[in-house]
C-alpha cells in the first residue's frame, strides 16, 4: 500500500466517522441521555463502523500488504484522532462551560493545568482504544470483500 492510499483511507475514515456518528448520536442521546457514556458509545461505534467500511473499500491493498497497510492506516488514524482531541475544545467556549456551575469562583492556573492534563491523559486511552478497534475493524472489513487472488 502506497502512502497516498493510506492518506486516502484515513480521509475516508474521517468523513465516514462524521456521517455515521451524527445519526448514532441522534438516536443514542434520547435513548441513553446526555452522558459521557453516550458520547463514547456513539464515537466508538462510529469509529468501528467507519474503519470496517475503510477495510472493505481498501481490501485489495490491505490483502497485498497486510501488516504494513494496516499499520500505516492505524498510525495515520491515531495522528488524526490526536488532532481532533487537541483542537476540539477550540470549537466551543469550554472556559465558560466549565466555569458556569461555579459562577463567581475563581479558577487558578493550577486548576486549569490539571484540567488540561486530565484531557491529555484521556487522550492516551482514547488513542490506544481507537488503534486497537481500528486494527480489528480493518482486518474484518478486508475479509468481507471477496477478491480474486493473484496468480
Amino acid at each position: 500500500m502506497k502512502f497516498g492510499d493510506a492518506v486516502t483511507a484515513v480521509a475516508a475514515y474521517a468523513v465516514l466517522q462524521v456521517l455515521i456518528a451524527f445519526p448514532i448520536t441522534l438516536v443514542a442521546v434520547p435513548a441513553l441521555g446526555v452522558t459521557m457514556y453516550t458520547y463514547y458509545f456513539a464515537g466508538l461505534t462510529a469509529a468501528f463502523l467507519s474503519m470496517l467500511t475503510v477495510g472493505y473499500l481498501f481490501s485489495q491493498q490491505i490483502r497485498e500488504d497486510r501488516r504494513d497497510a494496516i499499520l500505516r492506516i492505524i498510525v495515520l488514524t491515531a495522528f488524526y484522532e490526536i488532532l481532533v482531541v487537541i483542537f476540539q475544545p477550540t470549537l466551543a467556549d469550554w472556559a465558560a462551560l466549565t466555569k458556569q456551575p461555579y459562577a463567581g469562583t475563581p479558577v487558578n492556573t493550577a486548576e486549569w493545568f490539571l484540567y488540561d492534563l486530565s484531557r491529555r491523559g484521556n487522550m492516551v486511552y482514547s488513542i490506544l482504544i481507537t488503534m486497537g478497534l481500528s486494527a480489528l475493524a480493518l482486518h474484518l472489513g478486508s475479509k468481507l470483500k471477496k477478491t480474486s487472488k493473484p496468480k
